[in-house]
C-alpha cells in the first residue's frame, strides 16, 4: 500500500470513528499492519496532527484527538459561513453532469439504511458540492473543517431524523441548482449545517 493510501485509510478511521477520541495509536502496530517501516507512519501522523485529528505528546505517545466542544463551536461558526459560499458558487458553476451525479447520490441515500454507509454518503455529498465550487482553496479549508466536525457523530444517538432530512435537503437543493438560485442554495446549505448542530445538541441534552 502506498503512503498516500495509508494516510487516507488512517484518516478515514479517525473521521468515521473506527478510532475513538483519545485512543492510543501505536506506530509499530500500524507499521506492521500496513507492511511499511515506522518512518512513513510517523510522518503521516505528524501530518494528521496539523489537521487536528491526532495529538502527539512527547515521551507519552500519539493519540486520536479528543473532541473539544468549544473548538467545534468555533469551527461551526466558520463553516456556517463557508457553506453559504459553497451554495452560491455551486449554483454558478455546477455542470449538467454534476447535477446527474447529485441525483444518483440522492437515490443511493434514499435506498440505504445502514448508518455507517449513510455517513460516508453524506461525506460524498459534500465532496461533490465542494468539487463543483471550482475553488481549490475553499475545497481544502472545507475538507479540513468537515473532517473534524464529522467526528461528532460519536455523540449522535439517533441519526434517522438527520438522514431522512438529508434526502429532502438534496431534493430541494437540486431544484435550486437547476434554476441557478444562488440565494436559495446558500440558505439550504446553511440550514443543513444548523440542522446537524441541533442534532448534536439534542443528543447531548438527552444523555
Amino acid at each position: 500500500m502506498k503512503n498516500k493510501e495509508i494516510y487516507m485509510e488512517i484518516k478515514k478511521r479517525i473521521i468515521f470513528l473506527d478510532y475513538k477520541p483519545k485512543q492510543y495509536l501505536s506506530i509499530k502496530d500500524l507499521a506492521k499492519e500496513f507492511g511499511v517501516s515506522t518512518i512513513p507512519i510517523r510522518e503521516l501522523l505528524v501530518r494528521l496532527e496539523t489537521e487536528k485529528l491526532v495529538l502527539i505528546l512527547p515521551n507519552k505517545g500519539i493519540y486520536v484527538a479528543d473532541i473539544s466542544f468549544q473548538g467545534f463551536k468555533d469551527i461551526f461558526e466558520v463553516r456556517l459561513f463557508l457553506m453559504g459560499l459553497v451554495g452560491r458558487l455551486v449554483a454558478q458553476r455546477i455542470t449538467p453532469e454534476g447535477l446527474e451525479k447529485l441525483k444518483e447520490l440522492l437515490l443511493k441515500i434514499k435506498q440505504e439504511k445502514d448508518h455507517d454507509v449513510l455517513m460516508k454518503l453524506d461525506a460524498e455529498f459534500h465532496n461533490l458540492l465542494n468539487y463543483h465550487t471550482k475553488n481549490e482553496t475553499l475545497i481544502g479549508i472545507e475538507e479540513i473543517l468537515r473532517n473534524q466536525i464529522s467526528r461528532l457523530w460519536f455523540f449522535v444517538q439517533d441519526s434517522d431524523i438527520y438522514f431522512s432530512h438529508l434526502s429532502e435537503i438534496i431534493e430541494e437543493l437540486i431544484k435550486a441548482l437547476e434554476s441557478r438560485e444562488q440565494n436559495k442554495c446558500e440558505e439550504i446549505l446553511k440550514n443543513h449545517t444548523l440542522d446537524f448542530m441541533e442534532q448534536i445538541k439534542a443528543s447531548l441534552y438527552s444523555e
